[in-house]
């Protein structure tokens, strides 16, 4: 991904590079791809053998689940996250920024993350459960967004948006997790973002299709990944969304994050949690440079309705 330093207003056409860069991936994936006709949930838990499902989303994610008192849940007052897009994993030392940086994490948040050995080797080196909302298969390797966690998801499930031009899907993968000595359970969305578009309208599908999911869920809520917000338009359909949901966006000073346009497009956004620290870090493994943040839960008093916050 190539900066740019003059802003993309009108929101009708990808920034140039990125644009030359799909048509040249378009080409070589054609007839090579394999795109499921639904989603298509891929998930590990600590060395188990890998299960699949098409784990559509329903109002059920939102959900009480009759287990979840005896399964473990992540501290009130730690919950830290990594976010990145790893660029399918495609450039050097990947594997030593991710290990480096994603340690001792509670949540992590890939995009354009490749089910390859060596990713699942590391997944598997760090003792954590896994699971990918594939959107396409090359060369026998799935890629898509994926979310590793410290404690094992009470419920997951998937939403997919076909690019207008390219006709490869962008993924989005949500999980649900307890919370110790806590009454409310945090929703966790990891989004890849319609890129290629000469509209709006298919990014906007994308994100009705999240606030319809998402608004069923009372508790808190983190929603982070590559948003693709490289326009004006594309950015109001983001605070729209943002807005609806009583979501804050994580303020990061110094601002290193990688730019469309001169605009951030990797974002992490929160309800009913409190920053604790967080930083953006950059590398050369990814044209994206990820961002790790750490969170506390804000307690929320009987009867509070969280659609005024």
């Amino acid at each position: 991904m190539l900066f740019a330093h003059q802003k993309n207003r009108n929101g009708l056409f990808p920034p140039p590079s990125s644009l030359r860069i799909v048509i040249l991936l378009w080409v070589l994936f054609s007839g090579c791809a394999f795109i499921p006709e639904q989603n298509q949930l891929v998930t590990a838990t600590r060395g188990t053998p890998l299960s699949r499902s098409q784990g559509e989303c329903t109002q059920t994610i939102s959900a009480p689940q009759p287990t979840a008192a005896q399964l473990p849940g992540l501290s009130p007052d730690h919950i830290s996250v990594f976010d990145w897009n790893m660029y399918k994993g495609q450039n050097a030392d990947w594997e030593v920024d991710f290990l480096r940086l994603s340690h001792a994490k509670d949540i992590i948040l890939l995009q354009e993350a490749p089910l390859n050995k060596n990713l699942r080797d590391v997944l598997q080196k760090n003792n954590l459960y896994w699971n990918l909302n594939s959107a396409f298969k090359y060369k026998g390797v799935e890629t898509g967004v994926l979310v590793a966690s410290k404690i094992k998801p009470v419920a997951s499930c998937g939403l997919r948006q076909t690019e207008p031009i390219i006709g490869l899907p962008k993924t989005i993968l949500i999980n649900r997790y307890i919370i110790t000595e806590s009454t409310e359970d945090l929703l966790v969305a990891n989004i890849h973002g319609i890129n290629i578009s000469l509209g709006t309208g298919a990014y906007q599908e994308q994100f009705d299709a999240l606030l319809n999911i998402l608004d069923k869920h009372a508790g808190p809520i983190i929603l982070a990944g590559d948003f693709n917000n490289w326009s004006d338009k594309r950015t109001v359909i983001m605070t729209r969304l943002m807005e609806n949901l009583s979501l804050q966006a994580l303020t990061l000073d110094g601002e290193a994050r990688t730019t469309f346009f001169g605009d951030p497009v990797d974002h992490i956004l929160y309800r009913g949690l409190q920053p604790v620290s967080y930083g953006v870090h950059p590398v050369t493994s990814s044209d994206h440079n990820p961002i790790s943040v750490t969170f506390r839960l804000i307690p929320t008093q009987p009867g509070t309705d969280l659609t005024t916050w």
